[in-house]
Order: structure tokens, then sequence, then C-alpha cells
């Protein structure tokens, strides 16, 4: 790294550090002064929040809800909605156990704040003093790399950088081999200056934790975090027998039909995403959570889960985040950031920390206003970032004077102009596939030249194979990333449709030739633009392996 690029870099951790400074001297005496503001009468009315949830569960399919608000230290809402699984219908219950996905976070940051209370690890601790074998593409950042960096999305990787050893469920990578292979990522964005989610980092934080306290990940966040606050319905690791009875079914709508995605997990190993989105928790649970990230790490019992201090540092800003136009229109948003596990914007001139969780068939979202102690929980059982919004920020704006809005409008998905479909759903809910884009042929010569293995450093090896009378893309480690090939108007290149269609993902591969017109290498590319970003095929180049 030159010189130039550490004062680049020094400049903008004086910037960021200042900008904690002064969130830290204004937002912690606001909420502590509005902790003794007199409780106010529940602004919320149950059955108009009743008849505008069933409205956007029956206008976007989602076939369970569960939601809570708390105001005031007390809970004001605690409501579930339709059913856990549409083939039992059995009804969703606020014991209902939800994946909350990157909610998870909060709690791996809660973890490394206990542990700093504790005086086993600091925040400013290089990570390769806890991880040795922790190595980053870049030497220098590899041993400059913090703590806090692990949480604050500001590594210069790419957004979603290496999540296919993740996702789509079940992964065949281990936790240490996700660790080694970040080394392999390379960077697209500056270290400490440029905001890009991650995944991987957090897996790292959970190792960190794990390093630090003798206890794996999941021990540490149930034995620490669950068992204290007496969250019951609350699972790190892998749900035991007798509550999966209480577990909700992922959903989501393939071929425009609301289906189960059920992805087989292998029990007996730890979930390789634990720390960046594996808990899974009830919304009674949730509302004991939410009462301790309001009450700044104290517990119902008057004892400190972690420090005011810890609790400062998770709230406060560390990386710069881009305003979005939705919040610039709806909530007169001037700034986003994110602190440690969670998010941070003002909202109509309250300050909200927030996060939200993305997984196959579950979708999560967590809000506070500390400055009018309010905290909301919102989870479901479908895929559906529109019904997420939607039911949060109607829960949320009455508080903020806003009683009119419909959101289930402001969020529904767009109609394109050219079809009946919403915008970005290529093929998604329709098998039907152009005439131009029919299987390949096994007797198409000019691709069978390319068949073989193709291996990628972080992600292993893909086979372009003749299988089950069709020529097919499958991956060694991503058991669901297997698709057949189908033809394509542009030369070297062929659609990949994935077996598994509620993955919504499906690419192109393109193939590579060198000036021998030999086949050297693959990419894989998305063929719409709004695919979820932890699908980061463009951070693989799957170079043929000649035997």
């Amino acid at each position: 790294m030159t010189l130039n690029g550490r004062n680049k870099i020094n400049s903008v951790i004086s910037v960021l550090y200042l900008c904690v400074i002064m969130w830290a001297t204004t937002s912690g005496a606001q909420v502590k002064a509005e902790k003794h503001v007199k409780p106010q009468a529940p602004i919320l009315s149950k059955e108009k929040v009743d008849r505008q949830i069933h409205n956007i569960m029956d206008s976007l399919h989602i076939p369970g809800v569960a939601v809570g608000v708390i105001k005031n230290d007390k809970v004001v809402l605690k409501q579930s909605y339709g059913v856990k699984n549409i083939h039992s219908n059995e009804p969703v219950s606020a014991q209902s156990l939800f994946k909350i996905a990157s909610n998870t976070k909060a709690f791996t940051a809660a973890a490394l704040a206990i542990l700093v209370d504790e005086g086993k690890l600091s925040w400013d601790d290089p990570v390769v003093k806890h991880l040795p074998d922790f190595q980053l593409h870049d030497p220098w950042i590899s041993t400059h790399f913090t703590i806090t960096d692990l949480l604050t999305h500001r590594s210069g990787l790419g957004l979603g950088a290496g999540d296919l050893m993740l996702w789509p469920e079940p992964s065949s990578f281990s936790r240490a081999e996700v660790v080694h292979n970040l080394r392999y990522l390379k960077p697209t964005g500056q270290f400490r200056a440029d905001y890009a989610y991650d995944n991987l980092l957090y897996i790292v934080a959970g190792e960190v934790v794990a390093a630090a306290s003798g206890q794996s990940w999941e021990q540490f966040i149930e034995k620490r975090i669950f068992v204290p606050l007496g969250m019951q319905h609350c699972f790190a690791g892998h749900i035991p027998q007798a509550q999966q009875a209480l577990a909700a079914t992922p959903h989501g709508m393939v071929n425009n039909k609301l289906v189960t995605i059920v992805r087989d997990v292998d029990t007996s190993k730890p979930n390789v995403s634990g720390a960046a989105g594996g808990i899974q928790c009830s919304l009674e649970d949730m509302l004991i959570w939410a009462q301790v990230q309001l009450n700044q790490g104290m517990t119902a019992d008057g004892k400190q889960l972690f420090s005011s201090a810890q609790h400062q540092q998770m709230w406060s800003a560390k990386t710069i985040m881009p305003v979005s136009n939705t919040d610039k229109r709806h909530n007169q948003s001037h700034f986003s950031a994110y602190g440690l596990g969670w998010r941070l914007n003002d909202v109509d001139g309250k300050l909200r920390v927030h996060h939200s969780g993305s997984l196959a068939g579950m979708y999560s979202y967590v809000s506070f206003f500390p400055e009018l102690d309010l905290g909301i929980v919102v989870l479901t059982n479908q895929q559906s970032s529109a019904a997420r919004s939607a039911i949060m920020y109607t829960l949320m704006k009455p508080y903020l004077g806003d009683y009119e809005t419909d959101w289930l409008k402001v969020y529904a998905p767009k109609l394109s102009p050219s079809s009946n479909k919403a915008s970005g759903n290529y093929m998604a809910n329709n098998e039907a596939v152009p005439e131009a884009q029919q299987p390949v042929a096994l007797t198409n010569g000019s691709l069978n030249v390319a068949l073989g293995v193709y291996r990628d450093d972080w992600l292993g090896d893909f086979y372009l194979e003749q299988k089950d009378g069709r020529i097919q893309l499958r991956s060694k480690r991503v058991v669901k990333l297997v698709g057949g090939l189908y033809r394509d108007e542009e030369k070297d290149r062929f659609l990949v449709r994935w077996d598994d269609r509620s993955l919504d993902a499906d690419v192109y591969a393109k193939l590579y030739r060198d000036q021998n017109n030999g086949i050297t290498f693959m990419k894989l590319i998305p063929v719409h633009a709004n695919i979820d970003f932890s699908y980061d095929f463009q951070d693989l180049t799957l170079h043929k392996i000649i035997d």
C-alpha cells in the first residue's frame, strides 16, 4: 500500500472518529433524558394494524408473520398472523421459531462486547492476534485489520464477496476454510473508506469469539446471552428435536406459486454461516433482546449483560453509508452509517438503529428509536422484502406522526412496463424458455471440447459435463448449484438454468479461448441485475483444468 493510500485511510478514520464523538455526546444524552418522560398511551390501533398486516400478507403471499412493539419499557404489541407452513396450516405464535438471518450480527457484536468488558480482547486488537491464519489479499491490510474492522463492512472487499461459500445452503465449507479462502478474494474498494456489505468477516468474528473465550460461537451465544436473558426459544446452533415443532417453514414464490423452500442441512456439523446469520428465534425472545438493547445492556433483573460503554460503541457510526433515495423521499434522512452489527440513520428527525435479515424463505427486521424508547420486531416466513418493509413502516411511522400513508402501495413490487412481471425476475416465474434458448444438444461438437473440470481458487471445482441426458454445469462444493445448459445467441455463451428454481439466480456461462482457440477459463454472468448480492458469481474465475 502506498503512503498516499495510508494517508487517505488516516483522514477517513479521523472523520469517522469525529462522527462517533459527536453522536456519543448528543444522542446518548438524549436517550437518557427521554427515559424519564412519562409514558404515552399506545399509538397503534390493534384493529387497524391487524387489517393492514392482513392486507399486506394477502397482497404479497406471506404465509406467516410475527410482530412486536416495545414502548417505554412495555410490550404494547405482540401479535402473530397466519401459518408456519402452508401444508400443515399450524398457526404462528409468539413462540414460533424464525430464522433471523443477518439480525444475528448484533448478537455476534454483543458477544465481542462482553469479551471486551472482561478484558479478553480489545476492539482495536489486530485479528491476527487471535487468529494467526487470518489473511486477506493485501499483506499490509491483513496485519492491520482489527476486530472493529470485522464488523463494519469497510474491508475493501466487494459486496457479498465469498458468500457462495455460505449460500445457497447447505454449504460444504468449514469455518476454517472460509477464514483461509479470504486471501483469494481481491479487493474492489479502499480499506476503511468504502462501504460494501459482507458476511464472511462476521464468520471470522465468530471465530475470534471462540478463540478468546475457549467456547464455540454457538456455546458462547447460548450460555452467555440466551441463558442470562431467559431466551428459551432462541438457538444459535441447530434446533433441538424437542423444539423443532415450533419452527416456521421458509416459503417463496416459484413459477407464480407459493411453495416451501427446504434445504437439507447436515445437523451433525455447525452451520458455517452461524455468526453472520445462523440464529433462529421467537418473537417473544426477540422482544427480550430488544428491551436489553433499549436499556443499554441492562437486563430485566438489573444486571449488565454488556456495559453501557460497549453499547455506545455498537450504536455509534463507524462506516459512512450512502443515503438511499427511499430514505430521502420517505424519511427525510440526511445520514446513514454502520456501527457494530447495526445500521444507523435519521428518520423524520429521530435517530433510528436498525437491521434487516434475509435468508431463503425467511426475512426479519428490527428497528429502534432510542429517543422515543421504541423498539419494533418483524419476522416473516416468506422472502419478500416488500412485505417486510411495508409491515415495519406500518408499525413504525405512526410513532413519527404519519398515520395515513399506505406502505403496501409504497413498497409493493412495481411491474415492468414491457411485461406483466415484476421487474428483475428473469424467468423466475416462467418455465417457458425462449426458442433461441433451447437445451444444448449432446452432439454439440463446439461445446463438447469444453467439457471438463473448471477450478476457482476459493469456491473450488465446477464440472461441465454430460449427465442424465443433458449437458450441465455442477459445483462440487455447493450442491444446489447444478443446472442444464441452453443455447444463446452469443458465441461461446450459454444460459445455465439452476434446477432449484427457488434460487432465482440463473447465469450465463461465458467461455474464453486462447490464441490457439483452446478453452482457458469460464466466467459466470448473472442474467438479471436484481440478483441477490450473495450470489457473487462475478468474483469467480473458473480455470479449465487440463489433464
